[in-house]
């Protein structure tokens, strides 16, 4: 049954929508639009790109999707993407250390291969690597983050294998006509240091935008500190007027290029015994491990518009990560000896083709693409003696075509067909008289041909609420650790994703959506902790559930939102639950202009039970306890200055967000920040 504090949750919330649709609505329905203040962080009136690759307003997308602003951004509580994003409906947490490395966020309970089932991108460059480690959210810089889209459920006609449970695109600021730059300043608990400054500009046709940021923590536990560093700069240029305007509407051109770095403690898990305990959970058995790594991202692109002959759009990118680290340090021999290293080389590139045409009374747009991946990944683990060597290339050709009927009918249809060549080959390390020789395997290799549809419909009844529903299919093909430890006969695993949902906004005062949906997965790849082997689940996994959302603007100065999502992911047959996903979980919070220079902002989560992350059985371990964390935020703006402080988990609360056969790795508990901004 559902948690009666989120059930609470949800009705004081529906029970506010009602009462401010129907009650100050009613009173402000004798003003004009112009009179009423903007709503502007209502979906409806968005424009994304991820859901469809094309700029397409949200209301006309058979998809839950949500947009988190750089205003939303600035005034949140949060100082981490991955907390941020997990505010958001049907999105939890899995954190290892409380800060944005080594966290992963889950989209419609992928539960503990949400690192390979949620797909990543920054300006759609996907960040997730080729290995279990997941997306690197402290390779991403805060202070460049324009605006971040979430779309739920498959995408995998978009973007090809991984994107199941839902895709978060992180979209970088781009140089504007007026200059602005922005330095900032912040201290807090655990002697955490944040220092940002971020500027952009245009000059005649050429746009740019730089950043650079210095983060420096110890941490709430011992040895978990966290140190990096991070810069970028992204080019813009507009070529047109140098073109033949006869054939080009518009021809720009963009370059970025990013560089991260860190240093991070690894203070591993804590037992059931001492997970309660103020003082022991602080604690770590591994007080030397540790682990640096390097990033460097490039991209280019190319955009022309040929008018009606349609938009073409190339892109290209070229990742390197390099990442040493030691798990098990020991003092009997030199740090050299047992630094194990992972060397990366991912090269991207994608092409797309869009063309608008009208066929009889229908207008469509037509988008055909091909995208192709590339990764040379080799792992030396000396605590394990393994080294992984892995050739893994991707290529994909997709069409889309939307059309509209009416004004108030659009249909979606989509379908790619994607190759998969990868060789692999795993090494042993032998030792020969006292020296260490890495001793060559058998080379195999592993092809595989998928294909994925979906189809979509988007009804308006009217220009305030609108009606969706959509079916998709989505595959997963394994990662280069879970080939490295697998049966043989490992392959793709294929899912089913049905939604149906509404979107409703009462003028310009309350935004409300419903989702529901369902997803059956064959074949879904999870590691065996008793046999210690990546395998395909012979029972289906079938995940289901509601997600809701709510965002009210009661006054000028009051904006409050809240969401509850109920989710059932358990194994068809066995009826067990799949680990790590809660039943229930709801998010509010409000930003309350005290006066004019005075913000207040606040966010609250509820996390319901979780079985533990090896608990196939669900009963073997402990369960994760539930949980609810609150975060405030005071700013106070004065000319081109801004004084903030923040106090995140105010209730002091001891949770988890993972475990693993009953070892936990706990979350901060209270703790305090401050600092300042100058805009100019």
């Amino acid at each position: 049954m559902p948690n009666p504090t989120l059930l609470k949750a949800m009705l004081f919330f529906l029970l506010a929508w009602f009462t401010f649709t129907t009650g100050l609505g009613h009173a402000q329905e004798t003003q004009s639009d112009s009179e009423q203040q903007t709503g502007s962080r209502f979906e409806m009136e968005e424009v994304v790109v991820t859901a469809t690759r094309l700029e397409v307003d949200i209301r006309n997308v058979p998809r839950n999707v949500t947009v988190i602003t750089a205003e939303d951004i600035a005034q949140a509580p949060s100082n981490y993407v991955p907390d941020l994003l997990s505010r958001e409906t049907g999105i939890n947490l899995q954190s290892f250390y409380g800060t944005d490395k080594q966290a992963v966020v889950d989209i419609r309970g992928m539960g503990e291969t949400a690192s390979s089932n949620v797909l990543v991108m920054v300006d759609g460059f996907r960040l997730n690597p080729p290995d279990l480690a997941g997306p690197d959210f402290s390779a991403i810089a805060i202070d460049e983050i324009e605006r971040i889209e979430i779309v739920r459920g498959a995408a995998s006609v978009l973007y090809g294998s991984g994107a199941v449970g839902g895709v978060i695109n992180i979209v970088t600021k781009r140089g504007k006509k007026k200059p602005s730059a922005h330095a900032y300043a912040a201290y807090g608990s655990y002697d955490t240091f944040d220092s940002r400054a971020s500027g952009g500009g245009q000059i005649q046709n050429l746009n740019f935008s730089v950043n650079a940021s210095y983060y420096d923590t110890d941490g709430y536990r011992d040895n978990g500190f966290l140190r990096k560093k991070d810069a970028g700069i992204r080019l813009g240029y507009d070529a047109t007027e140098y073109l033949n305007e006869q054939v080009f509407d518009a021809v720009i051109f963009s370059l970025g290029a990013n560089y991260h770095k860190d240093k991070q403690g690894f203070p591993g898990g804590v037992s059931i015994d001492d997970i309660d305990s103020r003082t022991r959970r602080r604690e770590t058995n591994s007080p030397d491990d540790d682990g640096k790594t390097t990033d460097w991202r490039f991209s280019g692109g190319l955009e022309s518009d040929f008018g009606r002959w349609g938009i073409l759009k190339i892109n290209g990118g070229y990742r390197r990560r390099d990442n040493d680290f030691i798990l098990g340090f020991t003092p009997l021999i030199s740090e050299s000896e047992q630094t194990s290293h992972i060397d990366e080389d991912d090269w991207l590139g994608d092409l797309s083709y869009v063309k608008e045409y009208s066929l009889g009374r229908t207008e469509n747009t037509f988008q055909f693409g091909t995208d192709y991946y590339y990764t040379d990944y080799v792992s030396e683990r000396i605590d394990q003696k393994v080294r992984k060597n892995s050739k893994v290339e991707s290529l994909g050709v997709f069409f889309t075509n939307q059309t509209s009927i009416i004004n108030n009918l659009s249909f979606n249809l989509g379908y790619r067909y994607n190759i998969y060549k990868g060789r692999f080959r795993n090494d042993v390390l032998e030792d020969f008289s006292g020296t260490s020789v890495w001793i060559n395997g058998e080379e195999f290799d592993r092809n595989y041909y998928n294909n994925a549809f979906d189809v979509g419909a988007v009804y308006a009844l009217r220009d305030n609420i609108s009606f969706f529903a959509s079916f998709a299919t989505s595959f997963r093909i394994p990662n280069v650790d879970e080939f490295a430890l697998a049966t043989d006969d490992l392959k793709p695993q294929k899912g089913k994703h049905y939604d149906l949902g509404l979107r409703y906004r009462f003028r310009k005062l309350a935004e409300f959506n419903l989702t529901l949906f369902q997803i059956e997965i064959d074949d879904e790849i999870r590691f065996d902790p008793n046999l210690r082997v990546n395998s395909n689940f012979e029972d289906t996994t079938r995940r289901r559930g509601v997600e809701t959302a709510l965002k009210l603007y009661p006054a000028e100065n009051l904006y409050i939102w809240g969401n509850y999502t109920y989710m059932v992911a358990e194994f068809e047959n066995s009826d067990t639950n799949v680990p790590l996903v809660p039943r229930n979980s709801a998010g509010f919070g409000f930003e309350w202009q005290i006066v004019e220079p005075l913000l207040l902002g606040f966010t609250g989560k509820l996390v319901g039970k979780r079985y533990d992350g090896n608990d196939i059985d669900n009963d073997t371990f402990e369960t994760l306890d539930p949980y609810q964390v609150y975060d405030v935020k005071l700013s106070y703006t004065y000319k081109k200055f801004k004084l903030f402080g923040g106090i995140n988990n105010i209730l002091d609360e001891m949770y988890s967000t993972v475990a693993f056969s009953e070892s936990y790795f706990p979350m901060p508990t209270r703790n305090y920040y401050a600092g300042i901004q100058w805009s100019f």
